[in-house]
């Protein structure tokens, strides 16, 4: 019944001051807006990344020689047959393809683009690999396969209209490859990013007959039969090519990963970045948490008299010490839920362009311990800043508060 009290006075004494609770909330509120917006997306990163990379990858590896830019556009930085034949004959590697990578003069109704093609021995083995490694299939359609010559495989995008080009392109159609024409024999599903939803796939044959014989591979995809010794089959891959190339340990011009390891060095780079976004968050937070503690000295200040008339009639420290915690709280309540709700809102918004435009895999990701999460936070920070001067205010004297001008 107390505490019933002290929270309907609490709640009285706040509208009475409506301005100035506005101006504390709202202090608080943009700090965990801004947390809220940026734990969203990082959690859709994340959810994207394990969605992408699932069980199916936990035994693939990638092999890539170190350059700059995307892969497969600097032959100077490329791996070629030896290599990965070097990869297929390293005990405990089950299978291992060589991908193609360039960028190529797509054409269709005389609208050009220019967007990345892509190509591999499209064997049953290897595109089973592919799909594995990719964490997406092809549908609707068809994969490629060994003698389709003349036949392409486009990404999510080109089934869109105004993505690629203006009109949407259907399994039949016809496009046009550096002036060579090729009929569309199926789509792969939505990646979630503008350049692989724009990927063109074909057989490796007709990729050398477009891009060149002496073309290298990009990079090199391999499962190996015991995804519990991946990581000394990797081992293996290296000391391998590195003999092939003539290189000497630590002058590697090539790497090789795990998905796993990729996985966490994206983690890592994230929770970086994200982490100190939410740092910058939580001291507009602590500044907000400074701003209510000021808010609540000018209560006490404002209502010292009251305090000496309650002392007087027999109310306790702690049931005045209580009464402005639970006044604070209410600050950081308040503040919690409009900011969870615009956070939402906003980061909901961001979420829907970006997913209209191409970028899917930015889409943030919600959670109840997300919500709940950053309310309880807030409420905290709010009894937190009213702490000190709620213990103030429960050491008055009746007196000396009565007395007060």
């Amino acid at each position: 019944m107390i505490i019933l009290e002290a929270i309907k006075y609490a709640k009285n004494n706040l509208l009475r001051r409506r301005i100035r609770t506005g101006l504390t909330i709202l202090s608080i509120f943009v700090g965990i807006t801004t947390v809220f917006i940026f734990i969203s997306f990082g959690l859709g990163l994340f959810s994207y990344v394990q969605e992408l990379t699932g069980e199916t990858s936990v035994d693939k590896f990638i092999v890539q020689a170190r350059g700059v830019g995307a892969p497969g556009l600097d032959q100077t930085f490329a791996l070629d047959e030896s290599d990965l034949n070097e990869v297929e004959k390293t005990l405990g590697v089950e299978q291992a393809l060589g991908f193609y990578a360039d960028v190529v003069e797509v054409e269709h109704k005389r609208e050009k683009k220019f967007v990345f093609i892509s190509a591999y021995d499209p064997t049953l083995v290897n595109n089973q690999l592919l799909e594995e490694a990719f964490g997406v299939s092809v549908t609707p359609g068809r994969q490629l396969r060994e003698g389709d010559d003349g036949k392409v495989v486009l990404g999510h995008n080109y089934q869109v209209a105004q993505r690629i080009f203006d009109d949407t392109l259907d399994i039949g159609d016809k496009i046009e490859l550096n002036d060579e024409r090729f009929e569309i024999i199926g789509f792969y599903e939505k990646i979630g990013n503008p350049q692989d939803d724009s990927n063109v796939y074909v057989t490796d044959v007709e990729y050398k007959r477009l891009m060149g014989d002496d073309s290298k591979f990009a990079m090199v995809f391999g499962q190996v039969y015991n995804q519990d010794q991946i990581n000394t089959v990797v081992e293996r891959i290296e000391k391998n090519i590195r003999n092939n190339r003539n290189l000497e340990e630590g002058k590697e011009d090539f790497f090789v990963q795990t998905y796993e390891e990729l996985i966490e060095q994206f983690g890592v780079v994230l929770n970086i970045v994200i982490g100190f976004i939410i740092i910058i968050a939580l001291i507009s937070v602590i500044v907000s948490a400074v701003n209510t503690a000021n808010t609540m000295v000018t209560s006490v200040l404002e209502r010292t008299k009251d305090i000496g008339v309650m002392k007087a009639i027999g109310a306790t420290r702690p049931m005045i010490r209580n009464m402005f915690l639970i006044e604070s709280g209410m600050v950081g309540l308040a503040a919690g839920i409009l900011g969870v709700i615009l956070g939402w809102a906003i980061s909901a918004g961001a979420g829907f362009v970006l997913s209209a435009i191409g970028w899917s895999f930015l889409a943030p990701k919600f959670t109840v311990s997300l919500f709940a999460g950053l309310i309880v936070f807030s409420t905290i920070v709010g009894v937190i800043s009213g702490v000190t001067v709620a213990i103030q205010a429960s050491l008055l004297k009746p007196v000396d508060a009565l007395r007060y001008e």
